[in-house]
């Protein structure tokens, strides 16, 4: 007998979950969809944002435009007056490159310069004064002779990197140029870049 009641008390304990969890079921559904506006409108607006920061990385990834890179990067980096920004792309010999014109891009890390169109020469006289970024990080030059310039630019060319010695480094073959009255580089800074 006693075993017949912890059987029916067992079966009507069951009954009593089971009707609890089906009596709160609904209720709880109805209850979320009540009180789920506030954290539902909360929860969406992340959501919401996250698919617009998803989208920037991905114009960045892919380079950007012009609109896409002011929405990545911001602005675009503007170059003080009389200066020019290259990237070498064939070094002839001691006293001329072949280089592209260089324009900001937007990438994921920031604005990077990059050569565009159809190379032009440049003369490199005998007096130019050049500087090569060192290593250590950003806006930490050397100046170099005509003569280290030329073998820096062959090293980093040729990426054989076993000419290219501490303190210096290779940064994509990019720099900023002024041009003399005969429309000779009259100075050359190396762009230091990551």
């Amino acid at each position: 007998m006693s075993s017949t009641r912890n059987v029916m008390g067992a079966i009507a304990l069951c009954a009593a979950l089971g009707a609890g969890l089906t009596a709160c079921g609904p209720t709880e559904d109805g209850a979320a969809a009540s009180s789920s506006k506030a954290p539902s409108a909360a929860a969406s607006a992340p959501a919401s944002a996250a698919p617009s920061a998803a989208a920037k990385p991905s114009k960045g990834a892919k380079g950007g435009d012009a609109q896409g890179g002011e929405n990545d990067c911001g602005k675009p980096p503007t170059l003080p007056a009389g200066v020019k920004m290259i990237e070498v792309g064939l070094h002839r010999d001691i006293s001329v490159v072949e280089a592209f014109d260089a324009k900001p891009k937007c990438t994921p890390n920031d604005w990077i310069y990059h050569g565009e169109g159809d190379p032009k020469g440049y003369k490199l006289p005998t007096d130019i004064k050049a500087e090569l970024a060192l290593s250590a990080g950003p806006g930490q030059y050397k100046p170099v002779t005509r003569e280290e310039l030329s073998m820096h630019i062959d090293g980093c060319l040729s990426q054989d990197h076993r000419n290219i010695k501490e303190p210096f480094g290779c940064y994509g073959n990019v720099y900023e140029i002024t041009l003399n009255a005969k429309g000779e580089i009259a100075t050359m800074r190396e762009r230091w870049s990551v």
